[in-house]
């Protein structure tokens, strides 16, 4: 049986395993013994693409993107110690993208299949071309076990920690992309996660978890259908607890790539939010990149953000943060977007600084704005964006992103000069369709 097969035998027989439970399509209750809901949303989207061929191909002045993603979310809560979750996800992508655009720099969509920390390779590409792919996967399927003395979850589940907005060093299981428009659902992990609480707002948690290396462009390394390695998986250990009405956080462990240390503190100071987070990365090395850039692995860096923001009773929010980015290297771009591929920056630059504001212009109507400048190189990305709530189960999005800096110079990859980030960017205009059911 080849690798394809087996992948589609594992997804039919969990399928057969949501088939077999009570037949209520799209109804039921998750808070009992089996509910079944979903989403459906659609994405357009289109660059208009400045003049340099070596990233959109000769002659083209636009890309363009449609993306429909489909999402069936299995759950429930058989007995008062036993719950559990499964989504299963269809896409199907059409896009025009050509040239050799540097990971990093490509369209930033509605979601997508992550494979970092992720042991099991639970999908299939059943269609794929040049212009057209069509993908199925399992994006969490999980069990939790409701203990006396803790909360055991094992499986695909997604794990968040920190609060900031823009950047949460601590959070190092598939965090959002700073520039994502779309961050209803987070990619789970193949995880064993423990939370032991320890008084009503303290509580320890540890997570291990089994990961594979992964390739440049967000690939597995090899084709096997299941496969782990210490350098791709993590073991951490968080600690947190309230005083003094600041809310602190202190983690450690083994992530991939090396060992992270970090902590958080969360307040407010008058009428301000405060939320601060950091963390240093002890390298563990090995992570080579692919040629000509040999010799350019990820160092060991610390990585800090801290943020402000208020809300008016007017429905104003303003949130503002600073992100020093030690993985970032303003002196060699190229090196800095191939870490950005590889998942192991937020940025090319080092000092970033990220704003955004929202207003309820409406109660069915939304706007924001959103600006992320680098104090490397002066160059700016500007999110203009409303939303708007067609009915309780639906919303429409519409937005842009508008890159401001020095564009790069050169005809190959061996004398390529990208001369800021965001300058990098082509400019993006995106629709959103969001239907839940």
């Amino acid at each position: 049986m080849n690798m394809n097969s087996r992948k589609v035998v594992g997804l039919f027989f969990l399928s057969w395993i949501l088939m077999a439970l009570p037949a209520r399509a799209l109804v039921g209750d998750s808070d009992e013994g089996f509910g079944l809901d979903g989403s459906l949303r659609t994405v357009t989207a289109a660059t208009v693409n400045y003049d340099y061929p070596l990233f959109f191909g000769a002659d083209n002045k636009a890309d363009g993107l449609s993306q429909t993603i489909l999402r069936l979310t299995a759950g429930g809560r058989p007995s008062e110690w036993l719950s559990y979750e499964v989504h299963g996800v269809q896409d199907l992508t059409l896009s025009s993208f050509t040239g050799d655009m540097l990971p990093g720099l490509g369209m930033p969509g509605a979601g997508g299949s992550a494979v970092r920390y992720r042991a099991v390779d639970l999908s299939w590409e059943w269609a794929g071309q040049d212009d057209v792919r069509a993908r199925m996967w399992l994006d969490r399927c999980n069990l939790k076990f409701r203990l006396p003395f803790a909360d055991v979850t094992v499986g695909r589940q997604a794990i968040t920690f920190g609060k900031a907005y823009f950047y949460n060093p601590l959070d190092v299981f598939l965090a959002f992309d700073p520039r994502s428009f779309d961050r209803d659902y987070k990619a789970g992990v193949d995880a064993l996660h423990i939370a032991v609480p320890l008084g009503d707002f303290s509580g320890f948690d540890l997570i291990g978890v089994l990961g594979r290396q992964v390739g440049l462009f967000g690939s597995y390394a090899t084709d096997d259908l299941a496969d782990a390695d210490w350098r791709g998986s993590a073991v951490l250990a968080r600690l947190f607890t309230t005083a003094w009405e600041w809310d602190l956080a202190l983690q450690g462990g083994k992530i991939y790539g090396g060992y992270q240390l970090g902590g958080a503190a969360s307040g407010e100071l008058g009428p301000l939010a405060v939320r601060a987070e950091a963390a240093y990365l002890f390298a563990a090395g090995g992570d080579q990149l692919p040629f000509p850039f040999q010799g350019k692995e990820i160092k060991s860096h610390l990585t800090a953000v801290v943020g402000v923001g208020h809300r008016f009773e007017n429905t104003l929010d303003i949130e503002a943060e600073y992100l020093y980015n030690g993985a970032g290297d303003p002196g060699d771009f190229t090196t800095s977007f191939l870490r950005m591929g590889a998942g192991d920056s937020y940025h090319a630059g080092r000092n970033i600084m990220g704003m955004v504001a929202t207003y309820e212009i409406l109660p069915i109507l939304t706007g924001s704005l959103a600006w992320i400048f680098s104090f490397s190189d002066f160059s700016s990305l500007i999110q203009p964006g409303l939303s708007v709530s067609v009915s309780d189960e639906a919303d429409f999005l519409v937005g842009a992103m508008l890159a401001l800096g020095a564009r790069p110079k050169g005809s190959s990859a061996l004398d390529m000069d990208l001369r800021s980030e965001f300058g990098s960017y082509p400019n993006f205009y995106y629709m959103e369709f969001k239907l839940y059911f």
